[in-house]
């Protein structure tokens, strides 16, 4: 099985502390036309391009206005008072793109199907294919879904469990591993050998860091050769990684001549098989050169002189090699402080 290199599954949420309106984020991902009663603002994205499918969920005993998406997401912005509360919450769902859109479509249905029973909300879901100037295979899903449950009567209750820091990470760390596992298991279906695991690098003992996902706003400017701050983190990790996968190389070349070199033959035929190896480029130079050697004052031939300088460069380069593996670990920077520093970064 191959593990996918383009697989992320990303929450984040939708705060008015950052001038943020859930309907308008809504009307975005879903390439409608929303008007945001609270602000009395219309949002039109009728003209965004690359919405594949667009669908609302909720509990089986939700009010019929709630599958609106206009109506639901103005309840959702009307049920907060405070200046500061959190609106939405967003999952951004990376899918193959090896698979049909009803393929990808019920991957995303089943997934959403979950945040209804688990948490008792409602869920906004959009398709979107890939930009014309991006990834042509950057398929993904947009679900957005409220922060509060939604009971018979409207909006109920706040849903806590993912604010609290006792169980907020565990349940972001159990729907990517859903996720995963619906993706899996459609892949499976249709005899793909690709898989996806909802694992970061380090719980998955892989030397290496992870980009940061790129949103419609970094991707624009990045597109229009504008730098950010994500794209400039995302260039350094990329560097990081090469400089990683160099020092491995080359710690792998350096084991497997030091293996070579201390590690007696077990048998005749290796044994041989090694002399042959060993000699053939002295033997190619004596044929090249002549049947008779030259013998020097010193009593060796040439080719036998040769031989030594050649051992001993071989030896310096192994010193040399070492030298440069530990070069490469003091210049891997881990890039994780900068991360730090560049924060929530707006998608």
């Amino acid at each position: 099985m191959t593990t996918a290199s383009w697989y992320h599954s990303t929450m984040k949420t939708i705060s008015r502390s950052a001038g943020r309106s859930v309907v308008a984020a809504a009307a975005y991902r879903m390439g409608e036309c929303f008007h945001d009663e609270l602000h009395d603002i219309v949002h039109d994205y009728t003209r965004k391009s690359g919405v594949e499918a667009a669908f609302t969920v909720a509990p089986v005993d939700a009010p019929e206005w709630v599958h609106d998406p206009e109506a639901l997401w103005n309840a959702a912005e009307q049920a907060e008072t405070r200046k500061n509360s959190t609106v939405g919450r967003e999952i951004e769902l990376a899918l193959p793109s090896l698979l049909s859109l009803p393929d990808r479509q019920r991957i995303v249905e089943r997934f959403a199907g979950e945040l209804v029973d688990r948490y008792g909300v409602a869920v906004s879901v959009a398709l979107h294919a890939p930009s014309r100037d991006g990834d042509d295979r950057n398929y993904h899903a947009h679900i957005l879904f409220t922060t509060r449950e939604v009971t018979p009567s409207g909006m109920g209750k706040k849903t806590r469990i993912l604010d609290d820091r006792s169980t907020g990470r565990k349940e972001v760390v159990k729907l990517r591993e859903l996720a995963a596992d619906f993706i899996n298991e459609a892949l499976a279906a249709v005899n793909s050998d690709l898989r996806v695991d909802h694992r970061s690098f380090e719980e998955r003992g892989i030397e290496r860091e992870g980009t940061i996902h790129l949103g419609p706003k970094a991707s624009g400017q990045e597109r229009r050769g504008e730098a950010t701050r994500a794209g400039d983190y995302n260039r350094h990790v990329e560097q990081y990684n090469a400089l990683l996968a160099e020092r491995r190389e080359l710690e792998t070349a350096i084991s497997q001549e030091r293996e070579r070199i201390t590690s007696p033959a077990q048998d005749q035929p290796t044994a041989q098989e090694r002399v042959r190896a060993a000699a053939a480029p002295f033997i190619g130079a004596i044929e090249a050169h002549g049947a008779v050697p030259e013998i020097h004052a010193d009593g060796f031939t040439w080719w036998q002189r040769a031989a030594g300088r050649i051992a001993q460069a071989r030896d310096a380069a192994l010193g040399l090699a070492v030298k440069a593996a530990e070069y490469w670990r003091r210049r891997a920077q881990e890039p994780g402080e900068l991360a730090r520093e560049i924060g929530e970064l707006e998608r």
